[in-house]
């Protein structure tokens, strides 16, 4: 068994080696696949409830349904952008959205690689594994694509910022922050983790946050919006105290203790949830007291898409793809400094399995199974920020770091 593992590990390998583009053709390929078939029976449930909700947010009705967990819950800036393309037919509206999507999801998996292998020397091969990271995701991404959903752009612009917050652009990664959390309120998470440890982010982000609550005020009736404001805060409350087997399509860890025959009160799964936030920050800090943009960036993009996949309200089965890309590119690094580190190779499986649609017993259970074993693992590696540094920068990379100062020392004394 171990002798076939290890062949099939050097078989992949090869191919990618031989191949090195094969994943960037196989991601155009699937792109090109996912606009051809786009279909208002796809997309009925998702892309057209925004476009139903912004025609609502524009005439001045109703938008949100505090009584009910389904229906339209994001900001309505997010209804803003999609008010001129009720004005096109719903499959051209869904394909310019699907194609802008796909390039975004694209560039900032490849801008994510590019800033981690930055320091490795390994910058030639940033991009091809790039597709590689692409071509392992297109389980993920197929379902979200199906239905046009803003988990993509969201997920997109997190990575964007996690990119450059590793070359320390903080007013750069503040407005990536901000385009995540327009199209979908769950990107708040990464927002006060980047807020709450990033000085330098402070200003900008709460400049961002301002300017998502109040943009639509310049283009709706103000009595109007504060009302739609009013009814989507209730709204979130239900989400959040609801218990789980409420929303058919739940899948996090509150599904996940169910499973196991806890049947723990909707108020002991809040605390749950602000007790898990308390411990991810936590770790978040503890990363960025030890140094290193590497790191830290990449561990709050990690921490928050499991934060967001086991303990946000209503994470849905298809919704994982906020936690897919992160922990494939973790894997890649770590494969690409020594191919037969089998956690990266588990990880790329953890990958995958979340990427797939399986039956709703497995989706409920077995996903956030995966989640909170990497998270699990996550809060062991920075627990100790130095074993985490090793993952992420290598132990080369740390031993050169650690040196600078000293060298830096005796070139001044030898001028």
């Amino acid at each position: 068994m171990l002798a076939s593992l290890v062949r099939a590990r050097v078989a992949v390998i090869a191919l990618f080696q031989k191949l090195p583009w094969s994943g960037w053709l196989a991601w155009n390929i699937f792109v090109g696949v996912a606009i051809a078939r786009i279909h208002p029976r796809r997309f009925d449930s998702t892309f057209a409830a925004y476009l139903d909700a912004a025609e609502r947010l524009w005439a001045g009705e109703r938008v949100y349904n505090p009584l009910t967990l389904g229906d339209f819950l994001y900001f309505p800036i997010s209804l803003l952008i999609h008010v001129p393309l009720t004005k096109l037919d719903p499959v051209s509206a869904a394909a310019i959205v699907l194609t802008i999507d796909a390039g975004f999801f694209a560039w900032a998996c490849a801008a994510l690689m590019g800033a981690l292998l930055a320091n490795q020397g390994r910058s030639r091969d940033a991009l091809a594994l790039a597709g590689v990271l692409l071509f392992i995701n297109i389980p993920a991404a197929w379902f979200n694509f199906k239905g046009i959903q803003a988990q993509v752009p969201m997920t997109a612009a997190m990575i964007a910022a996690c990119a450059s917050m590793v070359r320390g652009r903080w007013n750069v990664a503040s407005f990536w922050l901000f385009i995540a959390i327009t199209v979908k309120p769950l990107a708040i998470v990464m927002v006060l983790l980047c807020a709450a440890l990033v000085r330098e982010m402070r200003l900008p982000l709460l400049c961002a946050v301002a300017a998502m609550l109040l943009l639509p005020f310049a283009f709706l009736d103000w009595s109007y919006l504060l009302e739609q404001y009013r009814l989507m805060g209730l709204k979130l409350w239900l989400i959040a105290t609801e218990p789980p087997l409420e929303w058919f399509y739940q899948a996090d860890f509150s599904t996940l203790v169910r499973a196991l025959g806890i049947d723990p009160p909707a108020s002991a799964m809040l605390g749950v949830r602000l007790a898990a936030a308390l411990g991810t920050l936590a770790l978040a800090w503890r990363v960025r007291r030890a140094g290193g943009l590497h790191s830290f960036a990449f561990a709050v993009l990690l921490l928050s898409g499991c934060y967001i996949t086991l303990f946000g309200p209503r994470n849905e089965y298809l919704s994982f793809i906020v936690l897919t890309p992160s922990i494939t590119a973790l894997a890649l690094v770590m494969i690409a400094r020594a191919d037969a580190d089998y956690r990266g190779w588990l990880l790329i499986l953890a990958a995958v399995g979340l990427g797939f649609v399986w039956h709703m017993d497995v989706n409920s259970a077995l996903k956030p199974a995966i989640v909170l074993a990497i998270y699990l693992w996550l809060t062991w590696l920075m627990a100790v920020p130095t074993r985490w540094r090793e993952i992420v920068e290598g132990d080369e990379t740390l031993r050169a770091k650690a040196s600078e100062p000293a060298v830096a020392r005796a070139a001044t004394g030898n001028r």
